[in-house]
């Protein structure tokens, strides 16, 4: 680290070590004291920054401290701060020009020559902030200093100086990003921006609070469960299919409900189709079923599935979803997929060559080739439980009198003609 003598002529100090500390947590803070031995040069300080946010600037008053020693701190604003040492991360002195800087431009009278004076000296010195902002103060002393104009990048227009952003406003361009953009363009590029960051924050908070609902903050997961902002619904959605415990899985499934948008109600239908674990697909459903307004558009999703998916498995599921909404249009479709026949691609023959044995004797009598195997395709009749389930369910809390036919279709349909005008039924699929 550089170290730096203490400038002030009529009040000499030991050298110090500055820079910026990137810390842990623990320091120790001692007030501002009218008894200090002597006020820190703030033109050479540095600054700290503690982790978890806040920055102190001032000195390091004690630059020859070992690796194990405090560092002790004499900041800006006075007092003293002790730090250990064991928390500093990583340091950054300030650049011998900025200390000049600091030293020299305070001192400089307030016109133009001296205000051009140290922007040419902080243009040298790749100081160009600093530089920006002498010359245009010279600027509002003398309007006309051409040096100052077109140092700032102005230019005159109709014997006028303009700025390069007044230049733009008058073309109806604006600046992002190092390139000229329309304002419509530039307003776009801007919500694209915020978007993104507002997607970096959720990023970060959902993974915060459900890691902490995993640990047993309540607090955490009532606040998981209280999300509203879609931007959630990505983050919520990847560790979602990332997460291997069905207890987990649940509560991602609650925070997604939570959300309620069109897009986050799809990804509860899918996961209501194709998870595996009962209790997660049911927090599905019935993160779909407090969406009172959303409900018909899903009897409608879980109908089609029922009608036309040709897996057992999402056969049931969409029907226990159509059970759990007790929806009485599904009463067509619950008949008609109460047995489904499957096709099935099944291997048959042996490869392997035979042998033959004499039974009176024992003894080995020849061998024979196998006839090889082959690919056949068979259909088989499946009886599915759920959707038996599902439909004496609606029955029973739609209707008077239920009834249980098993998996008799044709007893089930003929009670349909018997109680209702009969909808359209669709083309039996076990014929």
């Amino acid at each position: 680290m550089k170290r730096t003598p203490n400038n002030r002529p009529s009040r000499p100090a030991p050298p110090a070590r500055f820079g910026v500390f990137l810390l842990g947590s623990a320091f120790v803070l001692s007030a501002p004291s009218a008894t200090s031995a002597q006020t820190p040069n703030l033109t050479q300080s540095g600054g700290v920054s503690i982790l978890r946010g806040g920055a102190i600037r001032g000195v390091v008053s004690n630059p020859e401290a070992g690796a194990s020693a405090p560092i002790r701190l004499e900041p800006t604003l006075g007092g003293k701060i002790s730090i250990d040492a064991s928390l500093v991360r990583e340091t950054s002195a300030l650049r011998p020009e900025q200390i000049s800087y600091r030293n020299s431009a305070p001192l400089q009278k307030d016109d133009v020559a001296s205000h051009l004076k140290i922007a040419r000296w902080a243009r040298n010195a790749k100081l160009d902030a600093q530089a920006d902002a002498h010359f245009q103060r010279v600027v509002e002393l003398d309007p006309e200093n051409e040096e100052a104009r077109k140092a700032l990048k102005h230019e005159k227009l109709n014997g006028v100086w303009v700025s390069r952003q007044e230049r733009m406003e008058r073309s109806g361009l604006v600046r992002v990003g190092g390139v000229n953009l329309s304002r419509q363009e530039a307003e776009l590029v801007k919500k694209a921006q915020e978007a993104k960051e507002e997607a970096r924050y959720w990023r970060k908070e959902i993974k915060f609070l459900y890691n902490a609902s995993l640990n047993g903050d309540v607090r955490a997961r009532d606040a998981l469960r209280r999300v509203r902002n879609p931007r959630a619904l990505a983050p919520l959605g990847d560790a979602l299919k990332k997460e291997k415990d069905p207890e987990g899985r649940v509560l991602l499934v609650q925070a997604i409900g939570s959300i309620g948008t069109p897009t986050a109600l799809s990804e509860l239908g899918r996961v209501a189709l194709q998870d595996d674990d009962l209790d997660v697909r049911t927090a599905a459903l019935e993160g779909i079923y407090r969406k009172k307004t959303a409900l018909p558009e899903a009897v409608e999703f879980f109908r089609q599935t029922l009608r036309t998916s040709d897996d057992v498995a999402t056969i049931n599921r969409a029907a226990y979803a159509l059970g759990y909404f007790e929806a009485e249009r599904a009463i067509p479709d619950l008949i008609n997929a109460l047995t489904t026949s499957h096709k099935r691609q099944i291997k048959v023959g042996s490869e392997q060559t035979q042998a033959t044995f004499d039974t009176a004797t024992g003894r080995l009598g020849g061998f024979s080739p196998g006839g090889g195997t082959k690919i056949k395709t068979i259909t088989e009749l499946s009886r599915n439980e759920e959707v038996h389930a599902a439909l004496v369910r609606i029955v029973g809390a739609r209707y008077p009198a239920p009834v249980d036919y098993g998996f008799d279709v044709d007893a089930w349909i003929v009670w349909r003609r018997s109680v209702d005008q009969l909808g359209a039924f669709y083309p039996r699929r076990d014929h």
